[in-house]
């Protein structure tokens, strides 16, 4: 298992970002991989879609270029690496995930349906990123991956158990015929909350009334009856398994970009049917400032996200959302138009905190603990 082939799809995949290709053609396919990577990054207008978008990025890349440089470690442990990864540094592919695609691609490309079958993270990988880099000019060439599904062992699922409500006995005036004392006026509930968490105050819908979440696509077809709907069933980490979620996403962003990605869940919108497929939320997506006739993306977590991980708005981290979001009360159509990026492509929240109703409006990051959610290229987008 060399490393000259992952130098040689390197420079095909970023060709694109070098103008100088001269400079590119004299690169030494020599080097050391991750040399290699830093000076072809330097050639490049985007350097950090070669290394990374942050230092903590840039040092996985390049801890995975070493890796693969000596890649001597056994199937079993990469797929315990990859299994709660989309890529290896962050939220898109660096220099790492196309090195360890090619190094490995005719090993894992060839394995018997049974070896898939006991190495599916490794298989989910390699068959994202051949889609990612069909067409490249090396030689012998990459064609795109497709695991083999039949004969994939069932999960089996304990479905739920339904509680029963006790009826309350007639208490002894009740059943003698008794005259009950006079009801007292019932108050007002507070919301119901998720958790122990403090209840929202009494100031109207709040951003943490939503319960937004870290989720995985780990299936998605096309919708048999919509055009324009993707059919996704996307890991929350729930027991009861994946949720049946609908996305207007055709037109927009390709199947193969939407496998095993990583999205802001919306998990608390009351079920509604599409066109006879019930959809048990949706996914957070930005829509270009300008229209989205220049394009919709998916939010993304931050990197190191695990599914289920709790995504909240700054200043509001102490209140819980809502076990169901009442479509009467108009809460999230009251909310939603208050998201959008920032400048730095942040997803946030643009209002008050809780504890100031009337206070300054200033834009409050959605995030979880290891950081804020964010649109890959669109900023000043609206959020829905």
């Amino acid at each position: 298992m060399t490393a000259q082939r992952s130098r040689q799809l390197l420079a095909d995949v970023y060709a694109r970002l070098v103008s100088d290709k001269t400079a590119l053609a004299a690169l030494s396919m020599q080097t050391p991989l991750r040399t290699y990577a830093k000076d072809l990054a330097a050639l490049t207008s985007a350097p950090e879609r070669v290394l990374g978008a942050n230092n903590d990025e840039v040092q996985r890349t390049n801890e995975w270029l070493d890796r693969v440089e000596g890649m001597n470690g056994s199937l079993e442990t990469l797929d315990q690496a990859l299994s709660s990864r989309t890529f290896l540094s962050g939220n898109a592919p660096t220099a790492a995930d196309y090195s360890l695609f090619a190094s490995l691609y005719d090993v894992v490309s060839t394995l018997p349906p049974a070896a898939q079958h006991a190495h599916p993270s490794l298989v989910r990988y390699f068959s994202h990123m051949s889609h990612l880099s069909a067409g490249s000019q090396i030689d012998p060439p990459v064609t795109t991956f497709e695991p083999a599904f039949e004969g994939f062992p069932k999960i089996q699922r304990a479905a739920p158990a339904k509680e029963k409500k006790e009826k309350k006995a007639p208490d002894a005036a009740g059943a003698a015929g008794a005259e009950a004392p006079a009801k007292k006026a019932k108050e007002p509930k507070a919301p119901k909350q998720k958790g122990g968490a403090a209840a929202a105050p009494e100031t109207g819908p709040l951003p943490s009334m939503v319960d937004m979440r870290v989720g995985r696509i780990v299936d998605i077809k096309r919708h048999p009856d919509a055009d324009s709907l993707y059919l996704e069933q996307v890991d929350f980490g729930e027991p009861d398994g994946p949720r049946t979620i609908l996305s207007g996403l055709v037109h927009y962003v390709p199947i193969e970009q939407m496998k095993d990605r990583w999205v802001v869940g919306i998990c608390n919108l009351k079920p509604v049917s599409m066109r006879g497929i019930k959809s048990f939320g949706m996914l957070l997506c930005a829509t270009h400032k300008d229209g989205k006739e220049h394009g919709i993306e998916p939010v993304q977590p931050p990197a190191d996200s695990q599914v289920g991980d709790r995504i909240y708005v700054e200043g509001y981290e102490h209140l819980a959302p809502l076990e169901q979001l009442n479509p009467k009360k108009k809460i999230f159509e009251t909310i939603q138009p208050d998201y959008r990026t920032t400048d730095e492509r942040s997803a946030a929240w643009y209002g008050p905190l809780p504890d100031a109703p009337d206070g300054e409006k200033a834009p409050r990051l959605l995030r979880t603990a290891k950081g804020p959610c964010f649109a890959a290229t669109f900023t000043g987008a609206t959020l829905s």
